[in-house]
């Protein structure tokens, strides 16, 4: 498997860890040092396994689990980071469309996750850009 079929399959674990909540799934998946950050929507940044951890499990918490939907996914390596881009559409009793960045470390071999970026989408802008 070339490194971007690798990033892949690493960056749907993600989605499969996060449907399934699963904290020991994330904490195998990300790198587990203060070098991590993760911004989901309309929270603040976080630095730091730790506290992305408990994020995690604050959201793995809530009643129902959450269910993802991926499309528009674009994926970038360079050296020896990789960089994925995704709408996550969310199904469920809210539905929403997220665009979020998840971003990867290639170390031994796999794709770590470093850092995860998500803000809300907004469809209903009539915009002309070429």
């Amino acid at each position: 498997m070339t490194d971007t079929s690798n990033l892949e399959i690493a960056n749907q674990s993600f989605y499969s860890l996060f449907e399934g909540r699963d904290i020991q799934g994330m904490t195998d998946l990300w790198v587990n040092s203060e070098e991590t950050w993760c911004t989901h929507p309309g929270w603040p940044t976080l630095f730091g396994w730790a506290r992305i951890k408990t994020s995690f499990q604050q959201i793995f918490s809530g009643p129902e689990p959450p269910q993802f939907l991926t499309s528009n996914v674009r994926l970038h390596t360079a050296k020896n980071v990789g960089w994925v881009f995704v709408e996550e559409n969310l199904l469920g009793a809210s539905l929403s469309a997220v665009a979020a960045v998840n971003v990867f470390k290639h170390t031994d071999d796999v794709w770590e996750m470093v850092g995860h970026q998500a803000a809300p989408l907004a469809h209903d802008l009539d915009l002309d850009i070429r």
